[in-house]
């Protein structure tokens, strides 16, 4: 893990804020502690079971995109997440293009064909999530991708998975303990599916 060290400066770099202008539950410590927490699952995966996902092309003009890498938008308004994410998945070759609200994200959206987006609920607000959910989704099926949508949100509320489904998510994934691994899981699951079902035409 690099020698970073975890001050003022650093903490607005990576936030956009200072550790007083932060919310009480996020600060330098728990900075720190999700940064050793990426780097050691990015070692844990060096030495096992991941293998690089294959591409699942939305059509044959995606030549271009596959040589990238499968594209992926992360959507959350915490930087610590749009960094894990980023590193995380950049190690398995996807090319990862980051948003920090809802605005920007749709822009990205449009101009680029993406295999997958992770997006957190509340950005900042659940009712922002929503209607960002429901654009995509929208967007989505209008330009005929095969785009993967899950929802990761720290909330135990067991009706926000079944309303987030119903505006057209793929997959809901609560941030437990372990939830980047299972976010990881989860993508490979979809990765597979696609490939079977190209094997069958």
């Amino acid at each position: 893990m690099p020698n970073i060290d975890l001050d003022e400066e650093f903490l607005k770099l990576l936030y956009g804020a200072t550790n007083s202008e932060m919310p009480a539950d996020i600060n330098l410590a728990g900075l720190k502690n999700q940064l050793i927490k990426i780097n050691d699952l990015i070692k844990e995966l060096n030495s096992n079971s991941f293998k690089k996902p294959a591409v699942v092309k939305n059509n044959a003009e995606d030549d271009e995109e596959e040589q990238k890498g499968p594209a992926i938008l992360v959507v959350d308004d915490l930087g610590v997440i749009t960094y894990q994410l980023k590193v995380l998945l950049s190690r398995f070759e996807y090319d990862v293009d980051c948003s920090q609200e809802i605005y920007d994200a749709v822009n990205k959206f449009k101009k680029r064909k993406y295999i997958y987006v992770v997006m957190d609920l509340f950005i900042p607000t659940e009712r922002e999530g929503f209607i960002l959910l429901t654009e995509l989704r929208k967007m989505a099926i209008a330009a005929g991708i095969r785009t993967v949508i899950g929802v990761i949100t720290a909330s135990p509320r067991k009706e926000i998975e079944q309303q987030c489904k119903a505006r057209g998510a793929d997959f809901f994934l609560e941030k437990s303990s372990d939830w980047q691994n299972n976010l990881l899981e989860i993508m490979n699951s979809y990765i597979n599916a696609g490939k079977e079902e190209e094997e069958e035409f």
